[in-house]
């Protein structure tokens, strides 16, 4: 397997979208490369040209008129494996449907159906395109496992997504490729932090709102209204019903002013309200995210470090 990846630019109408870049494969890591739909469409091009990779698309074709024991029946045959299929049943989580014809499966488990081809592939590096848009929470944790499976088994899994939070609950070491190139992002917990002050009951109450902005407007908010707060490479943002709006104050500024309201930083990059919490959801041993009770579903990651914290909040 090669140490390297190189991916040529890429350029539209003339312009420099991105420059050529190098992707060091990193052993024993699931790797998460974030950007818009434009450009992952050309790593996935680049990612093709390479002769130990497997492309996995996100909308890859199935055998709909198939019963799906036919179709994994199929599978094992065509790639030779020793293995029973009911170790595949297992891994999905279909087993009421051995009889049912794959097109009438939902969607996500025809999400988790197709991810099954990244476990019987041969190759070694293994690029998986947007595997967590719209499914349900249930089959993201499947396939989240199937991704260590991966990297039990020796392989390399690559994952490219637009959603941040897709590929913190999923990933060891994430890059980000914007117009300057490929950038590791900072994943690191501050150690020195005091977990105390996100909730101190000795704070006396205050009533603030959050300023933000949006169209030239300065829009101000109760810290109740807003749902979580997300910091990206410097740029907050406060989330309010599902839509986002730029905040000139710093996560750490932030945290501060909304601790006595109930606001809890979940995360390096995020603060959510607790108020607004439903469930803490466990994808691995070190991987988890909070599900928000909200107009649209919102999952926001949750560190381990502040998980603990977290249940001593809430008493469990």
């Amino acid at each position: 397997m090669h140490d390297v990846l190189r991916i040529e630019s890429y350029s539209a109408a003339g312009n420099i979208i991105f420059p050529s870049v190098e992707l060091t494969i990193q052993k024993d890591t699931i790797i998460g490369i974030h950007t818009d739909y434009a450009k992952i469409n050309h790593l996935l091009a680049q990612f093709q040209l390479q002769q130990f990779t497997y492309i996995h698309y996100r909308e890859e074709g199935l055998y709909e008129k198939l019963k799906l024991k036919e179709y994994l029946l199929f599978l094992k045959r065509i790639h030779n494996l020793s293995d029973s299929i009911d170790s595949f049943i297992t891994l999905l989580n279909l087993e009421s449907h051995l009889k049912t014809k794959i097109g009438k499966l939902s969607r996500s488990e025809k999400q988790r159906l197709r991810f099954l081809n990244c476990i019987v592939n041969s190759k070694t590096i293994i690029v998986i395109e947007e595997p967590f848009q719209n499914i349900d929470e249930h089959t993201k944790k499947i396939i989240v496992n199937g991704v260590h499976q991966l990297k039990e088994a020796g392989k390399q899994p690559i994952i490219l997504s637009s959603n941040m939070e897709d590929l913190l609950i999923s990933c060891d070491t994430i890059f980000r490729l914007n117009t300057d190139g490929l950038h590791l992002v900072d994943l690191q917990e501050d150690d020195n932090k005091d977990n105390q002050s996100a909730i101190n009951t000795s704070h006396h109450i205050r009533f603030e709102k959050i300023p933000t902005k949006r169209n030239d407007k300065i829009i101000l908010f109760n810290p109740p209204e807003i749902d979580y707060i997300e910091s990206v490479e410097g740029e907050v943002s406060v989330y309010v019903g599902g839509e986002s709006y730029p905040c000139s104050l710093t996560l750490n500024e932030l945290e501060s002013k909304l601790a006595p309201f109930g606001f809890f930083r979940c995360h390096r990059s995020y603060i959510v309200n607790l108020q607004k919490v439903r469930e803490i959801i466990t994808w691995t041993r070190n991987s988890y995210s909070l599900s928000l009770h909200t107009k649209e579903e919102q999952i926001v990651p949750l560190s381990k470090k502040n998980l603990v914290e977290l249940k001593r909040i809430i008493g469990i």
